[in-house]
Protein backbone atom coordinates (compact mmCIF):
# COMPACT_ATOMS: atom_id res chain seq x y z
CA UNK A 1 0.00 0.00 0.00
CA UNK A 2 1.28 3.55 -1.02
CA UNK A 3 0.94 6.29 0.96
CA UNK A 4 0.76 10.29 -0.14
CA UNK A 5 4.66 10.46 1.56
CA UNK A 6 5.90 7.92 -0.15
CA UNK A 7 4.77 9.23 -3.97
CA UNK A 8 6.04 12.43 -2.41
CA UNK A 9 9.50 10.74 -2.35
CA UNK A 10 9.46 8.99 -5.58
CA UNK A 11 8.75 12.22 -7.16
CA UNK A 12 11.48 14.23 -5.30
CA UNK A 13 13.81 11.70 -6.40
CA UNK A 14 12.69 11.93 -10.55
CA UNK A 15 13.17 16.18 -9.78
CA UNK A 16 16.16 16.29 -8.66
CA UNK A 17 17.60 13.76 -10.83
CA UNK A 18 15.94 15.50 -13.45
CA UNK A 19 17.06 19.00 -12.68
CA UNK A 20 20.76 17.68 -13.47
CA UNK A 21 19.77 16.84 -17.19
CA UNK A 22 18.27 20.01 -18.41
CA UNK A 23 19.81 21.17 -20.80
CA UNK A 24 18.83 24.56 -23.20
CA UNK A 25 20.24 22.64 -26.23
CA UNK A 26 17.27 20.21 -26.04
CA UNK A 27 14.07 20.86 -28.51
CA UNK A 28 11.07 21.38 -26.62
CA UNK A 29 8.77 17.86 -26.54
CA UNK A 30 5.78 17.84 -29.00
CA UNK A 31 2.29 16.45 -28.02
CA UNK A 32 0.25 14.88 -30.98
CA UNK A 33 -2.91 13.60 -30.24
CA UNK A 34 -3.57 10.10 -31.89
CA UNK A 35 -6.64 9.57 -33.25
CA UNK A 36 -8.70 6.55 -31.80
CA UNK A 37 -10.26 4.11 -34.50
CA UNK A 38 -11.16 0.34 -33.21
CA UNK A 39 -10.66 -2.49 -35.12
CA UNK A 40 -12.77 -3.98 -38.03
CA UNK A 41 -14.99 -6.23 -36.39
CA UNK A 42 -17.54 -8.71 -38.02
CA UNK A 43 -20.84 -8.77 -36.48
CA UNK A 44 -23.89 -10.99 -36.39
CA UNK A 45 -27.32 -10.57 -35.11
CA UNK A 46 -28.41 -13.17 -32.59
CA UNK A 47 -31.79 -11.60 -32.10
CA UNK A 48 -33.27 -8.29 -33.90
CA UNK A 49 -36.58 -7.70 -31.38
CA UNK A 50 -36.02 -4.85 -28.75
CA UNK A 51 -36.40 -5.90 -25.34
CA UNK A 52 -38.30 -2.95 -23.36
CA UNK A 53 -38.39 -2.91 -19.44
CA UNK A 54 -39.42 -0.16 -17.16
CA UNK A 55 -37.18 1.15 -14.80
CA UNK A 56 -38.54 0.78 -11.86
CA UNK A 57 -39.19 -3.33 -12.30
CA UNK A 58 -34.95 -3.42 -11.77
CA UNK A 59 -34.57 -1.01 -9.68
CA UNK A 60 -33.42 -4.15 -6.93
CA UNK A 61 -31.32 -5.94 -9.33
CA UNK A 62 -31.88 -9.42 -10.26
CA UNK A 63 -30.00 -11.11 -7.03
CA UNK A 64 -27.64 -13.24 -9.66
CA UNK A 65 -24.84 -12.50 -8.10
CA UNK A 66 -23.72 -12.70 -4.50
CA UNK A 67 -20.88 -9.54 -4.95
CA UNK A 68 -19.93 -6.57 -7.29
CA UNK A 69 -17.56 -4.77 -8.39
CA UNK A 70 -17.04 -2.30 -11.04
CA UNK A 71 -13.80 -0.33 -11.98
CA UNK A 72 -12.34 2.67 -14.41
CA UNK A 73 -8.89 4.36 -14.91
CA UNK A 74 -8.20 7.94 -15.78
CA UNK A 75 -5.03 9.62 -17.20
CA UNK A 76 -3.88 13.19 -17.11
CA UNK A 77 -0.67 14.69 -18.71
CA UNK A 78 1.60 16.94 -16.86
CA UNK A 79 3.75 18.60 -20.38
CA UNK A 80 7.52 20.48 -19.38
CA UNK A 81 9.99 21.56 -21.80
CA UNK A 82 11.82 18.47 -22.10
CA UNK A 83 9.70 16.01 -20.54
CA UNK A 84 6.28 15.05 -19.79
CA UNK A 85 4.28 12.99 -17.28
CA UNK A 86 1.19 11.39 -17.62
CA UNK A 87 -0.55 10.65 -14.15
CA UNK A 88 -2.47 7.22 -13.29
CA UNK A 89 -5.28 6.99 -10.95
CA UNK A 90 -7.81 4.12 -10.50
CA UNK A 91 -11.02 3.02 -8.89
CA UNK A 92 -12.66 0.24 -8.00
CA UNK A 93 -16.78 0.13 -6.13
CA UNK A 94 -17.11 -3.39 -4.38
CA UNK A 95 -20.57 -4.48 -2.86
CA UNK A 96 -18.15 -5.75 -0.14
CA UNK A 97 -15.21 -3.69 0.20
CA UNK A 98 -16.97 -0.29 -0.47
CA UNK A 99 -13.75 1.75 -2.44
CA UNK A 100 -10.43 1.30 -3.18
CA UNK A 101 -8.16 3.06 -5.28
CA UNK A 102 -5.15 2.60 -7.19
CA UNK A 103 -2.13 3.45 -6.72
CA UNK A 104 -2.98 3.58 -2.81
CA UNK A 105 -4.69 0.54 -1.82
CA UNK A 106 -3.52 -1.10 -5.38
CA UNK A 107 -0.05 -1.06 -6.17
CA UNK A 108 1.84 -0.32 -9.45
CA UNK A 109 3.12 2.14 -11.88
CA UNK A 110 1.20 5.35 -11.63
CA UNK A 111 3.24 7.73 -13.81
CA UNK A 112 5.03 7.15 -17.00
CA UNK A 113 7.95 9.18 -17.53
CA UNK A 114 8.35 10.54 -21.83
CA UNK A 115 11.38 12.14 -22.91
CA UNK A 116 14.07 11.96 -25.00
CA UNK A 117 16.08 8.29 -25.06
CA UNK A 118 19.04 9.62 -23.61
CA UNK A 119 17.13 11.17 -20.52
CA UNK A 120 15.19 8.26 -19.77
CA UNK A 121 18.17 6.08 -19.61
CA UNK A 122 19.92 8.06 -17.64
CA UNK A 123 16.98 9.13 -15.02
CA UNK A 124 16.35 5.03 -15.01
CA UNK A 125 19.86 4.34 -13.81
CA UNK A 126 19.79 6.93 -11.13
CA UNK A 127 16.08 6.16 -10.11
CA UNK A 128 15.39 2.88 -9.16
CA UNK A 129 11.71 2.54 -8.64
CA UNK A 130 8.63 0.10 -9.42
CA UNK A 131 6.19 2.98 -9.65
CA UNK A 132 7.50 5.44 -12.58
CA UNK A 133 7.62 4.03 -15.85
CA UNK A 134 10.09 4.99 -17.80
CA UNK A 135 9.90 2.16 -20.42
CA UNK A 136 6.76 0.00 -22.04
CA UNK A 137 5.53 -3.34 -20.92
CA UNK A 138 8.01 -5.15 -23.24
CA UNK A 139 11.32 -3.06 -21.86
CA UNK A 140 10.89 -0.24 -24.79
CA UNK A 141 11.26 3.46 -23.39
CA UNK A 142 8.90 6.24 -23.49
CA UNK A 143 10.94 8.30 -26.03
CA UNK A 144 9.60 11.10 -27.47
CA UNK A 145 12.56 11.57 -30.12
CA UNK A 146 11.45 12.54 -33.73
CA UNK A 147 13.75 10.42 -35.82
CA UNK A 148 13.44 9.38 -39.56
CA UNK A 149 11.08 5.82 -40.53
CA UNK A 150 12.37 3.47 -43.25
CA UNK A 151 9.40 5.57 -45.25
CA UNK A 152 11.23 8.56 -45.06
CA UNK A 153 8.79 10.39 -42.85
CA UNK A 154 10.20 11.98 -39.10
CA UNK A 155 7.78 10.82 -36.69
CA UNK A 156 8.16 10.58 -32.83
CA UNK A 157 9.40 6.93 -31.53
CA UNK A 158 6.12 7.28 -29.41
CA UNK A 159 3.01 9.00 -28.41
CA UNK A 160 2.03 10.62 -25.21
CA UNK A 161 -1.95 8.61 -25.59
CA UNK A 162 -0.16 5.35 -26.06
CA UNK A 163 1.66 5.88 -22.87
CA UNK A 164 -1.57 6.69 -20.91
CA UNK A 165 -3.42 3.93 -23.16
CA UNK A 166 -1.31 1.29 -22.18
CA UNK A 167 -0.85 2.53 -18.05
CA UNK A 168 -4.63 2.85 -17.95
CA UNK A 169 -4.75 -0.97 -18.80
CA UNK A 170 -2.19 -1.99 -16.57
CA UNK A 171 -3.63 0.13 -13.60
CA UNK A 172 -6.57 -1.98 -14.42
CA UNK A 173 -5.57 -5.11 -14.88
CA UNK A 174 -3.32 -4.91 -11.43
CA UNK A 175 -6.86 -3.59 -9.76
CA UNK A 176 -8.65 -6.91 -11.04
CA UNK A 177 -5.62 -9.34 -9.93
CA UNK A 178 -6.96 -7.96 -6.49
CA UNK A 179 -10.65 -8.94 -6.59
CA UNK A 180 -12.71 -11.80 -5.96
CA UNK A 181 -16.14 -10.06 -6.54
CA UNK A 182 -18.75 -12.45 -8.08
CA UNK A 183 -19.54 -9.98 -10.95
CA UNK A 184 -16.95 -7.37 -12.91
CA UNK A 185 -18.86 -4.50 -13.95
CA UNK A 186 -15.48 -2.48 -16.61
CA UNK A 187 -16.78 1.23 -17.49
CA UNK A 188 -15.65 0.71 -21.08
CA UNK A 189 -15.50 -2.54 -22.94
CA UNK A 190 -14.44 -6.34 -21.56
CA UNK A 191 -10.67 -5.61 -23.53
CA UNK A 192 -9.42 -2.37 -25.78
CA UNK A 193 -9.25 -3.40 -29.60
CA UNK A 194 -7.75 -0.48 -31.44
CA UNK A 195 -6.92 -0.36 -34.83
CA UNK A 196 -2.57 -0.85 -33.86
CA UNK A 197 -3.68 -3.99 -32.91
CA UNK A 198 -5.16 -5.26 -36.19
CA UNK A 199 -2.84 -7.72 -38.73
CA UNK A 200 -3.40 -5.00 -41.64
CA UNK A 201 -2.22 -2.36 -39.83
CA UNK A 202 1.24 -0.93 -40.50
CA UNK A 203 4.01 0.96 -38.24
CA UNK A 204 7.03 2.59 -39.99
CA UNK A 205 10.52 0.99 -38.16
CA UNK A 206 13.20 3.58 -37.15
CA UNK A 207 15.90 3.67 -40.10
CA UNK A 208 18.42 3.43 -37.32
CA UNK A 209 16.71 0.98 -34.94
CA UNK A 210 19.67 -1.02 -34.06
CA UNK A 211 22.02 1.95 -32.77
CA UNK A 212 18.95 3.54 -30.84
CA UNK A 213 17.76 -0.16 -29.69
CA UNK A 214 14.23 1.02 -30.32
CA UNK A 215 11.54 0.22 -32.76
CA UNK A 216 9.16 3.16 -32.79
CA UNK A 217 5.44 2.94 -32.09
CA UNK A 218 5.58 -1.16 -33.36
CA UNK A 219 6.79 -1.21 -29.33
CA UNK A 220 3.66 0.28 -28.29
CA UNK A 221 1.74 -2.20 -30.84
CA UNK A 222 3.67 -5.19 -28.76
CA UNK A 223 2.66 -3.75 -25.13
CA UNK A 224 -0.73 -3.13 -25.75
CA UNK A 225 -1.02 -6.75 -27.30
CA UNK A 226 0.42 -8.13 -24.22
CA UNK A 227 -1.81 -5.96 -21.82
CA UNK A 228 -4.71 -7.26 -24.05
CA UNK A 229 -3.75 -10.67 -23.63
CA UNK A 230 -2.90 -10.42 -20.18
CA UNK A 231 -6.57 -8.75 -19.68
CA UNK A 232 -8.48 -11.77 -21.69
CA UNK A 233 -6.93 -14.60 -19.87
CA UNK A 234 -7.92 -12.28 -16.16
CA UNK A 235 -11.17 -12.73 -17.23
CA UNK A 236 -11.79 -15.55 -18.98
CA UNK A 237 -12.80 -17.78 -15.85
CA UNK A 238 -14.77 -14.30 -14.46
CA UNK A 239 -17.90 -13.22 -14.73
CA UNK A 240 -18.03 -9.83 -16.41
CA UNK A 241 -19.34 -7.02 -18.23
CA UNK A 242 -17.98 -3.98 -20.21
CA UNK A 243 -20.36 -1.01 -20.17
CA UNK A 244 -18.94 1.42 -23.44
CA UNK A 245 -20.78 5.12 -23.19
CA UNK A 246 -18.80 6.35 -25.91
CA UNK A 247 -19.62 4.79 -28.91
CA UNK A 248 -18.57 7.86 -31.88
CA UNK A 249 -16.15 5.88 -32.42
CA UNK A 250 -18.17 2.47 -33.94
CA UNK A 251 -19.89 1.41 -36.54
CA UNK A 252 -21.02 -2.06 -35.09
CA UNK A 253 -24.49 -1.22 -35.91
CA UNK A 254 -24.00 -0.03 -39.39
CA UNK A 255 -22.86 -3.57 -39.62
CA UNK A 256 -26.00 -4.98 -39.43
CA UNK A 257 -28.31 -1.95 -39.72
CA UNK A 258 -30.43 -3.18 -42.58
CA UNK A 259 -31.39 -6.34 -40.71
CA UNK A 260 -31.95 -4.60 -37.36
CA UNK A 261 -33.80 -1.69 -38.96
CA UNK A 262 -34.76 -2.15 -42.05
CA UNK A 263 -32.21 0.32 -44.04
CA UNK A 264 -29.02 0.50 -44.40
CA UNK A 265 -26.99 3.70 -42.51
CA UNK A 266 -23.72 4.33 -42.72
CA UNK A 267 -23.60 6.14 -39.64
CA UNK A 268 -21.87 5.57 -36.22
CA UNK A 269 -23.55 3.79 -33.57
CA UNK A 270 -24.61 7.02 -31.40
CA UNK A 271 -25.90 8.46 -35.01
CA UNK A 272 -27.69 5.70 -35.55
CA UNK A 273 -29.56 5.15 -32.13
CA UNK A 274 -30.23 8.64 -31.86
CA UNK A 275 -32.38 8.66 -34.97
CA UNK A 276 -34.10 5.81 -34.09
CA UNK A 277 -34.31 5.95 -30.75
CA UNK A 278 -37.71 7.59 -30.62
CA UNK A 279 -39.35 4.60 -32.69
CA UNK A 280 -37.38 1.94 -30.75
CA UNK A 281 -37.86 2.79 -27.21
CA UNK A 282 -40.57 5.30 -26.67
CA UNK A 283 -41.16 6.26 -22.78
CA UNK A 284 -39.66 7.06 -20.18
CA UNK A 285 -38.39 5.44 -17.46
CA UNK A 286 -37.35 3.02 -19.81
CA UNK A 287 -34.62 0.76 -20.89
CA UNK A 288 -34.71 -0.91 -24.10
CA UNK A 289 -32.58 -3.36 -25.58
CA UNK A 290 -31.30 -4.02 -28.89
CA UNK A 291 -29.88 -7.85 -30.06
CA UNK A 292 -27.64 -9.53 -28.37
CA UNK A 293 -25.17 -9.40 -31.18
CA UNK A 294 -22.42 -11.29 -31.93
CA UNK A 295 -19.14 -9.38 -31.95
CA UNK A 296 -15.47 -10.97 -33.15
CA UNK A 297 -12.59 -9.19 -33.71
CA UNK A 298 -9.80 -10.04 -35.48
CA UNK A 299 -6.50 -8.98 -33.05
CA UNK A 300 -3.08 -10.22 -34.21
CA UNK A 301 0.01 -9.00 -33.16
CA UNK A 302 3.40 -10.50 -33.53
CA UNK A 303 6.66 -9.53 -32.19
CA UNK A 304 9.79 -8.80 -34.85
CA UNK A 305 12.37 -7.91 -32.25
CA UNK A 306 12.12 -11.66 -30.96
CA UNK A 307 10.20 -13.21 -33.69
CA UNK A 308 7.06 -14.42 -31.55
CA UNK A 309 3.41 -13.95 -31.43
CA UNK A 310 2.52 -11.95 -28.61
CA UNK A 311 -1.86 -12.79 -29.36
CA UNK A 312 -3.44 -14.42 -32.01
CA UNK A 313 -7.48 -13.28 -31.52
CA UNK A 314 -9.57 -12.56 -28.72
CA UNK A 315 -13.03 -14.44 -27.64
CA UNK A 316 -15.69 -13.51 -29.06
CA UNK A 317 -18.15 -10.84 -27.47
CA UNK A 318 -21.60 -10.57 -27.04
CA UNK A 319 -23.36 -7.05 -26.58
CA UNK A 320 -26.71 -5.16 -26.34
CA UNK A 321 -26.90 -1.96 -27.44
CA UNK A 322 -28.71 -0.02 -24.83
CA UNK A 323 -31.45 3.21 -24.54
CA UNK A 324 -31.97 4.71 -21.46
CA UNK A 325 -34.50 6.98 -21.20
CA UNK A 326 -35.77 8.94 -18.41
CA UNK A 327 -38.44 12.01 -17.74
CA UNK A 328 -38.14 15.73 -20.28
CA UNK A 329 -36.72 13.36 -23.02
CA UNK A 330 -33.36 12.49 -21.89
CA UNK A 331 -31.52 9.27 -22.66
CA UNK A 332 -28.20 8.06 -23.18
CA UNK A 333 -26.64 5.21 -25.52
CA UNK A 334 -24.56 2.31 -24.02
CA UNK A 335 -22.82 -1.10 -25.24
CA UNK A 336 -23.13 -3.70 -22.93
CA UNK A 337 -20.52 -6.52 -23.70
CA UNK A 338 -19.82 -9.92 -21.89
CA UNK A 339 -17.52 -12.85 -23.58
CA UNK A 340 -20.46 -15.07 -22.32
CA UNK A 341 -24.22 -14.70 -23.30
CA UNK A 342 -25.69 -16.10 -20.05
CA UNK A 343 -23.60 -13.53 -17.87
CA UNK A 344 -24.66 -10.47 -20.40
CA UNK A 345 -28.43 -11.44 -19.88
CA UNK A 346 -28.01 -11.89 -16.20
CA UNK A 347 -26.09 -8.73 -15.62
CA UNK A 348 -28.46 -6.15 -17.40
CA UNK A 349 -30.79 -5.61 -14.35
CA UNK A 350 -27.31 -5.66 -12.18
CA UNK A 351 -26.09 -2.81 -14.23
CA UNK A 352 -29.06 -0.87 -14.19
CA UNK A 353 -30.33 -1.28 -11.06
CA UNK A 354 -29.52 2.18 -10.05
CA UNK A 355 -29.66 5.11 -12.69
CA UNK A 356 -27.96 8.30 -11.20
CA UNK A 357 -28.82 12.04 -12.40
CA UNK A 358 -26.43 12.24 -14.86
CA UNK A 359 -28.40 9.17 -16.73
CA UNK A 360 -25.17 6.39 -15.74
CA UNK A 361 -25.62 3.70 -13.99
CA UNK A 362 -24.53 3.90 -10.22
CA UNK A 363 -21.93 1.73 -10.89
CA UNK A 364 -20.10 3.42 -13.30
CA UNK A 365 -20.71 6.91 -12.34
CA UNK A 366 -19.31 6.38 -9.06
CA UNK A 367 -16.07 4.83 -10.28
CA UNK A 368 -15.46 7.37 -13.42
CA UNK A 369 -15.74 10.35 -10.28
CA UNK A 370 -13.53 8.80 -8.25
CA UNK A 371 -11.07 7.41 -10.67
CA UNK A 372 -10.72 11.37 -12.27
CA UNK A 373 -10.61 12.71 -8.47
CA UNK A 374 -7.32 10.09 -7.81
CA UNK A 375 -6.00 11.50 -10.77
CA UNK A 376 -6.45 15.33 -10.09
CA UNK A 377 -4.96 14.38 -7.19
CA UNK A 378 -1.73 13.38 -8.29
CA UNK A 379 -1.84 15.58 -11.11
CA UNK A 380 -1.81 18.16 -8.39
CA UNK A 381 0.65 16.63 -6.08
CA UNK A 382 3.42 15.68 -8.99
CA UNK A 383 2.70 19.72 -10.16
CA UNK A 384 3.64 20.90 -6.32
CA UNK A 385 6.47 18.25 -5.91
CA UNK A 386 7.81 19.18 -9.30
CA UNK A 387 7.88 22.78 -10.44
CA UNK A 388 10.68 23.96 -8.40
CA UNK A 389 12.76 20.85 -10.63
CA UNK A 390 11.29 21.53 -14.08
CA UNK A 391 9.80 24.06 -16.31
CA UNK A 392 5.59 22.87 -16.55
CA UNK A 393 3.94 24.60 -20.02
CA UNK A 394 1.43 26.91 -19.31
CA UNK A 395 -1.35 25.27 -20.43
CA UNK A 396 -0.07 22.84 -17.28
CA UNK A 397 0.22 25.55 -14.77
CA UNK A 398 -3.55 26.63 -15.93
CA UNK A 399 -4.47 22.99 -15.16
CA UNK A 400 -2.95 22.98 -11.62
CA UNK A 401 -4.47 26.28 -10.81
CA UNK A 402 -7.69 25.31 -11.86
CA UNK A 403 -7.25 21.84 -9.49
CA UNK A 404 -6.07 24.17 -6.78
CA UNK A 405 -9.48 26.50 -6.97
CA UNK A 406 -11.74 23.02 -7.35
CA UNK A 407 -9.88 21.78 -3.86
CA UNK A 408 -10.46 25.25 -2.15
CA UNK A 409 -14.07 24.51 -2.61
CA UNK A 410 -14.41 21.49 -0.28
Amino acid sequence: MLSTSDIQLELLKLGEEASKIISPQLPYVQYVPKESVEVEASVKVLSNKVDKLDLFSINNGNGNFSSVLSLDSSSRILKSTFMNLVVIGASAFSTERGFYTFPFEVSGRYIGVASYLEILRRLESAIKSGYLAFRNLVGYEYALDEVEMDNGRVESLYLLDDVADELRVEAENNIIRSSKEDLLILDGPLFPTPRELSQSFVFSRPKDYSRLNHYGRLTHRWAYGQLVKDRVDLITSRRAVGVVKRLENSKKLAMVSKELFGENMNLNDTQILDLKSNSLCNSSHQLCLIGPLEIDTNIYVYREDTSTVVINGVPKRYAYYAILRIPAGVQTFFRLESMDLQVLSDSVMEVFSSITTSVLPSYIEKVDTMAKNVTKGLFYLSFNVLKDFITFLHDTKLEAVSIAQELNKY
